[in-house]
């Protein structure tokens, strides 16, 4: 495929210059609903081209819903450079939404994936995924998210809570402390500061 996997930003650009070279429609495929966050990010992702995908509606737009009903007959076959971003992570048949885009696209040439990373705890506890993988050159790797990583993922969340506010105590709250004789973080962040 075109160019897959990498951050967002040049592999939009990437689609969206192989359309203009190739002289191809390009069709940008986005989830079906993003939040605020998500949406402001776009703006990076697609740069200039932002106001012509979401204001101008110049640029086709097919939905994560669209692509989950099959074929998307307002966009011919091999007619597109396609730009998937973070789509694939939604659907509940990968490979028959691959098959879509590459209909839509003539050839892996023609297609353009982003995916949000494996590792990271968006791609695990989103509470729509359905998948989580990778995209490269000509593969994309997607695995079902379980209860097992939802649950990992949420139990290392608690965790790194848990460590940050037993972390947070002030000197105040560390003065009833008994002396048992070991070093106390405050200790050390006292003594790294009197020797800059």
């Amino acid at each position: 495929m075109g160019a897959m996997g990498a951050a967002a930003g040049p592999v939009f650009a990437a689609a969206a210059e192989r359309a203009r070279v190739e002289r191809r429609r390009f069709v940008v495929v986005l989830p079906e609903r993003e939040s605020s966050i998500t949406r402001a990010l776009r703006v990076y992702e697609m740069g200039r081209h932002y106001p012509e995908v979401f204001h101008m509606r110049r640029i086709p737009v097919v939905s994560s819903v669209e692509l989950e009903r099959g074929r998307v007959d307002r966009i011919a076959s091999d007619s597109a450079v396609v730009y998937a971003a973070c789509v694939l992570e939604y659907v509940s048949d990968v490979r028959a939404a691959m098959d879509e885009l590459l209909r839509m696209a003539g050839t892996v040439e023609n297609i353009f994936v982003v995916t949000v990373q494996p590792w990271t705890l968006t791609a695990t506890l989103h509470p729509q995924a359905r998948w989580a993988g990778i995209a490269d050159t000509h593969t994309v790797s997607m695995d079902p998210i379980t209860a097992l990583h939802r649950g990992f993922a949420a139990g290392l969340v608690l965790s790194l809570a848990a460590v940050s506010a037993t972390s947070e105590r002030g000197p105040d709250e560390a003065q009833g402390d008994d002396d048992d004789g070991a070093i106390d973080a405050h200790t050390v962040v006292q003594v790294d500061e009197d020797f800059k």
